[in-house]
């Protein structure tokens, strides 16, 4: 009997410490990228633009992005026609980012800041890429060559991994499913 005291006390203990782990807020994590080398030749959505994915896990939420970075455009090109666009690997839900935004010049400029992401809801989808595209604003020079360079630097991306948690009724389930096991083990023996 005392075994079996102690089975259903380790079932109790079992059941709550899953309960506890699939109810455990998700951390964000930050995800730097080093941008250096990157070129702006197209316009958005072009061929011939520098795509990168990157894996920042299923379902990941985007919260915010920081940036510290040096840009160059090149003549008559301005760097506030310097962009990335970033969303999941799909390429539909799209935030497009100007660092150089209000810099009309041309030549290197750097940029360093912070955005908040929480009120636009991005997401990346179930394959967890994570789609940066360099491009440009404005078309000054022939298709397929360059109008910048990002040249060093990185962006940041502050990141909360979605996880499987189960639903209510999975849970009741696991518990239901614990108490029937005690039960058999208590009618085993007696």
């Amino acid at each position: 009997m005392k075994r079996l005291h102690h089975f259903a006390a380790a079932s109790v203990v079992a059941a709550s410490a899953l309960l506890g782990l699939a109810s455990a807020p998700a951390q964000a994590t930050p995800v730097a990228i080093d941008v250096g080398g990157a070129q702006s030749i197209n316009l958005q959505g072009e061929a011939g633009n520098t795509v990168w994915l990157i894996d920042v896990g299923a379902n990941a939420v985007l919260n915010s992005l920081s940036w510290s970075l040096d840009l160059e455009a090149f003549a008559p090109s301005v760097l506030s026609e310097m962009q990335v666009s970033f969303g999941g690997s799909d390429g539909l839900d799209l935030l497009t980012f100007a660092p150089g935004g209000a810099d009309f010049a041309s030549g290197v400029g750097s940029y360093a800041g912070l955005l908040d992401l929480s009120p636009f809801g991005m997401r990346v989808g179930a394959d967890g890429l994570l789609r940066l595209e360099f491009s440009e604003a404005y078309k000054d020079f022939a298709p397929g060559v360059a109008e910048g360079q990002w040249l060093r630097g990185r962006l940041s991306f502050d990141v909360t991994a979605v996880s499987a948690v189960p639903e209510p009724a999975s849970a009741a389930l696991v518990l239901v499913g614990l108490g029937v096991i005690a039960v058999r083990a208590r009618r085993a023996k007696t």
